[in-house]
């Protein structure tokens, strides 16, 4: 960490998990109920500082240093993961708002540094190249916080290619309101997150707000914003390990609470008890290491290597399958208690089951991993786009 992120860092007041709690818990119903997160909910998080965390300074961000805000997202998401969710996708979207132009960047943050930004990582829309810019049509799945976002990005390829051209994939950022919403995000978990598909029709989007994911030079060069692929990867880790130590701590205050189990069944929560916290401290640990890596890479600018982004993979999908099985083993000995809607272990059990489900985190990026070892350049082949196109950006 640099000098100036450490003076940033003082600045910033990081709120306690129970601090966290008193300002969420009485939303947490309504969220579910509406799919999406309250406004009052949202404004809290402004309040904080969620949306503003990873802007950059000169626009009034506070760019703090990335392990700082992913222990802020571990933090909401010990509370609840949709919310968790939220801090994590639509903070981390201004990792990759460098690739635009300064003008575009002057504009997206005129109103100030506290924007919004939702959106999609798969390339589904399809653009026609006109004078200026481009005209996009497309439907996007999965754009968790669109119902709150200012700005939207999504991805499209070119329809029109030369003729010795392959379709190019890029990146573009609307203004939330020339999208349609549809309400499409009814699910088992993670409901708060009001993650509905959105949409466009022959959208005209001006050269200033497409990107293409790949190398380039930066708009804002600082640590944040050289490797976006491995840190914005890393807010998931931080979300199933809050979601997590909330299932812990939610048998633990359940057995408290009871006068009395029999011999044989105490000595089993006990020990799957001991069990799943001992896990979760080694997957903590674990993605601590993964954590101070990255960030050493991007605050000592070594350039990003795809074989970089398959580790990082790597370590964050055995932390999914490790925190899903912790969850799944709590939810099990809580017993008949967890079942009902307003036990928190029943939201934990689904909310980290839809978070485990992201492309992002599936075994099958375990090739990724594997390929890292075998290849000699080191490639990485993902199960999403999206990240692999930011592999070496």
């Amino acid at each position: 960490m640099n000098i100036q992120s450490k003076s940033i860092d003082l600045e910033f007041e990081m709120p306690s998990v129970d601090e966290l709690r008193v300002k969420f818990g009485p939303h947490l119903a309504e969220m579910e109920s509406l799919r999406r997160l309250p406004n009052a909910l949202v404004q809290q998080l402004e309040t904080i500082g969620v949306f503003r965390m990873l802007a950059p300074r000169q626009f009034g961000g506070l760019e703090l240093a990335f392990p700082t805000a992913l222990e802020l997202i571990r933090r909401i998401s010990i509370v609840d993961g949709s919310i968790g969710w939220i801090a994590a996708i639509n903070s981390g979207a201004c990792l990759v708002l460098p690739r635009l132009p300064r003008s575009a960047l002057g504009e997206i943050y005129s109103n100030g540094a506290d924007q919004i930004v939702a959106g999609s990582a798969q390339a589904l829309g399809i653009a026609r190249r006109v004078p200026g810019g481009w005209h996009v049509s497309g439907r996007w799945p999965f754009a968790s916080g669109c119902t709150a976002a200012n700005w939207i990005i999504a991805g499209f390829k070119d329809a029109e290619p030369g003729a010795d051209e392959k379709p190019t994939t890029k990146q573009m950022l609307l203004r939330s309101d020339r999208y349609t919403i549809e309400d499409t995000w009814k699910v088992l978990g993670l409901r708060g997150t009001g993650s509905h598909h959105v949409s466009i029709t022959d959208a005209f989007v001006a050269d200033a707000f497409v990107m293409t994911l790949g190398p380039g030079e930066l708009s804002v060069d600082a640590p944040l914003y050289r490797h976006p692929a491995h840190l914005i990867a890393l807010g998931h880790g931080a979300v199933h390990l809050g979601i997590a130590q909330a299932a812990v701590a939610d048998v633990v205050a359940l057995q408290r609470e009871r006068s009395s189990d029999a011999p044989g069944r105490r000595d089993l929560i006990d020990y799957e008890l001991g069990k799943c916290h001992g896990r979760l401290k080694a997957a903590q640990a674990v993605f601590n290491l993964q954590v101070n890596s990255n960030w050493s890479d991007a605050t000592n600018n070594i350039p990003a290597k795809p074989v970089t982004l398959g580790n990082t993979v790597q370590t964050l999908v055995q932390i999914a399958a490790e925190t899903l099985d912790i969850v799944r083993t709590c939810f099990e000995i809580a017993g008949s208690a967890a079942i009902y809607d307003e036990s928190p272990l029943q939201r934990r059990l689904r909310d980290i089951q839809v978070a485990t489900q992201h492309g992002l985190v599936q075994r099958a990026n375990w090739v990724a991993g594997g390929k890292a070892l075998l290849e000699e350049d080191g490639s990485a082949s993902l199960n999403n786009s999206f990240f692999s196109a930011l592999a070496t950006g």
